[in-house]
């Protein structure tokens, strides 16, 4: 693989990782303005759809760039993951829709503004990745701990979000309305743990060999 070839990878992950950030802006955007969930929602599934056509162009030039069958199938794994996300994303908003979900609780807040958080990571992660040297390894361990921090945490909040809405005087409408949000929020971030498991293992494998997995022969 050349190093124009590997750019290029990295072009198109970077790409993905920013269409799941505006995602983010956008459910943001949804929560100080409720009213125009529908709206809100449409643009987020163009997002999505934005993001379709990213990973596609990735997996076609990976297809083409890598011959290697096992680190193909890596690095297909990691863009893949984060297209899960991307969708995840476009699947909440609906939800939210689907709902018809007309107050935003502080539950729901705190859930969507983890999420950004979240992403804003992955991102500082792939940067990592893309511009990595040996010396920039405990770096990489650290962000990638602080990456996967983020769903410990918020399984933590989802526990007390569900026994508040079991142990609280609530409509019932609104304990299916807010669980559904919050298990969409949770699937978000068991997807997130699986990204991060990949990057670890894409940069222990090439510590191991001493090589980029996407890197220029």
């Amino acid at each position: 693989m050349t190093g124009e070839d590997r750019e290029y990878l990295f072009d198109h992950a970077q790409q993905l990782s920013e269409i799941l950030n505006q995602e983010c802006v956008e459910l943001l955007d949804m929560l100080e303005k409720i009213e125009d969930r529908v709206a809100i929602s449409r643009r987020i599934n163009k997002l999505e759809d934005d993001g379709d056509h990213v990973f596609h162009a990735f997996a076609d030039k990976l297809h083409e760039v890598e011959q290697d069958t096992e680190r193909r199938m890596t690095i297909f794994q990691m863009a893949r993951h984060v297209e899960d996300c991307v969708d995840m994303i476009d699947e909440l908003s609906m939800t939210i829709v689907r709902y018809n979900t007309r107050t935003v609780n502080p539950g729901i807040k705190a859930s969507i503004n983890a999420i950004a958080g979240c992403v804003k990571k992955e991102m500082y992660v792939l940067n990592i990745m893309r511009t990595y040297e040996p010396e920039k390894k405990e770096l990489f361990i650290r962000a990638i701990n602080e990456f996967d921090a983020f769903k410990v945490d918020f399984y933590k909040m989802y526990d007390m979000l569900i026994f508040g809405l079991f142990s609280q005087a609530h409509d019932t409408v609104d304990i299916i309305r807010c669980k559904a949000i919050y298990d969409a929020v949770k699937d978000i971030f068991k997807a997130f743990e699986v990204c991060a498991d990949d990057c670890y293992k894409y940069m222990m494998a090439r510590n191991s060999s001493d090589s980029d997995a996407v890197g220029a022969d």
